[in-house]
């Protein structure tokens, strides 16, 4: 197995998204699409995620990555390898090797305050695979804005991953909720956060579109929270993989069942609270969703 060698922590950081870090990932990710080509000539579909930061994409990412026919790396952002002129061999060896790094690190995620959280599914799959046939990466807001700002990216996405599939989830949790961790996590003011999550909701209606209504799931996270059996199930069956007892019963357990609601957290001025609600009328993928709905009804009436 070809693994990326490790940056200082000062290098990785100055080198992140640079044409050095490029370049390097190039080399890496042509080496590795070679050794390993025959598992990657097996993937019949490619997955990336369409919605906002903080909405849930990485929990079910890394659900579906402890199938063992998955791979689905968190925060890879292929779309930028793509416009690089990454060949599809190097974008589906580059997600499958990070979700092996990021397996190996227990799935875990930077919280607030200096906290971790894991997704780490101890009986799953996680890091490795068996009979490859889905690899993907779960970046959302910026899979979103690059496919809005480029109309034909999506074409070259499509030519270049043939003969594989193309599907695209979209994770949508309560707006409240969504736009408070966007300021919690990233210290961002509610202009800030609310105007990156109203362009997103802007560009995923006509980008679900063009992409086509029968490759694009739309997955509330607080269905997930409510019923993580049904969802997965439902998630794999759009993926096309077999979601069999012992799958569902390892990822399932892992889902924390008490959500939370970062929107308490928040001061919220009558103001924002209207701009937040015309925003919910106007886009029919957050009916049902306000202020003071608890996860579970909005699920319910999704």
């Amino acid at each position: 197995m070809t693994t990326v060698p490790a940056w200082p922590d000062t290098a990785r950081e100055a080198l992140r998204g640079t044409p050095v870090q490029t370049a390097w990932r190039s080399l890496v990710f042509r080496a590795g699409a070679r050794r390993e080509r025959q598992a990657l000539d097996g993937v019949r579909t490619y997955c990336l995620f369409l919605g906002h930061a903080r909405s849930g994409h990485s929990v079910i990412g890394a659900l579906l990555d402890a199938h063992r026919q998955i791979a689905i790396s968190d925060e890879f952002d292929a779309l930028r390898y793509l416009e690089a002129g990454f060949t599809r061999g190097q974008l589906l060896y580059g997600s499958l090797e990070i979700a092996r790094r990021q397996a190996a690190n227990l799935r875990r995620k930077q919280g607030r305050g200096g906290t971790t959280y894991s997704y780490h599914v101890p009986d799953g799959w996680q890091g490795r695979a068996d009979d490859l046939r889905v690899v993907g990466d779960s970046r959302a807001g910026w899979t979103t804005r690059r496919l809005a700002a480029d109309p034909g990216l999506l074409d070259r996405l499509q030519q270049r991953m043939a003969p594989s599939e193309l599907r695209f989830v979209h994770v949508v949790r309560n707006p409240y909720d969504n736009i408070a961790t966007m300021m919690l996590r990233g210290e961002r003011s509610f202009e800030s956060a609310f105007g990156q999550y109203a362009a997103n909701c802007e560009a995923i209606g006509p980008l679900s579109e063009r992409i086509g209504a029968e490759r694009v799931l739309q997955v509330r996270h607080e269905a997930l929270i409510a019923d993580p059996r049904a969802t997965l199930a439902e998630l794999c069956i759009f993926l096309g993989v077999e979601a069999d007892e012992p799958y569902l019963a390892a990822a399932s357990a892992q889902v924390y069942r008490s959500p939370a609601r970062s929107r308490r957290e928040i001061e919220w001025r009558p103001d924002d609270e209207r701009r937040v609600d015309e925003l919910i009328r106007r886009f029919a993928f957050l009916a049902g969703y306000g202020r003071d709905d608890e996860p579970e009804a909005a699920a319910a009436s999704g």
